[in-house]
C-alpha cells in the first residue's frame, strides 16, 4: 500500500495540529501528573492529613532514568516494526516485478 504525497502531508499536518492546538487553546494550563492532582485532592479534603509512611529514598534521577529507558524501549520497538514493514514491502515489490 503506497500513500500519496497529499495523504502524507495531511497526516503530518494532523499530527502538528494535535501538538499545537492544546498549547493555543489552553495557554496557561498546567499539565501536571496524577500524583500532584492526588496530593492536592487529599489536602483539600483533609488539611490535617498525615501520610502513613515516608519514602525510604528519594527516587529523583532514578525515576527520570527509568522513564527514559521506557521511552527508549518504545521507540526501539516502533523502529523495529517500521523496519520490518519496510523490508516486507520491498520484498513484495521484488516479487511483483519478477512475475
Amino acid at each position: 500500500m503506497k500513500l500519496s504525497l497529499i495523504t502524507k502531508v495531511i497526516l503530518v499536518l494532523l499530527i502538528g495540529a494535535l501538538i499545537v492546538i492544546p498549547q493555543i487553546a489552553l495557554p496557561d494550563a498546567e499539565f501536571s501528573g496524577a500524583d500532584d492532582a492526588a496530593g492536592t485532592a487529599i489536602t483539600t479534603i483533609d488539611e490535617n492529613y498525615v501520610p502513613w509512611f515516608e519514602s525510604l529514598f528519594d527516587p529523583g534521577d532514578l525515576e527520570e532514568n527509568l522513564f527514559h529507558f521506557q521511552q527508549l524501549l518504545g521507540v526501539g520497538g516502533l523502529g523495529i516494526c517500521f523496519f520490518y514493514l519496510y523490508k516486507k514491502s520491498k520484498k513484495n515489490e521484488k516479487a511483483d516485478k519478477s512475475v
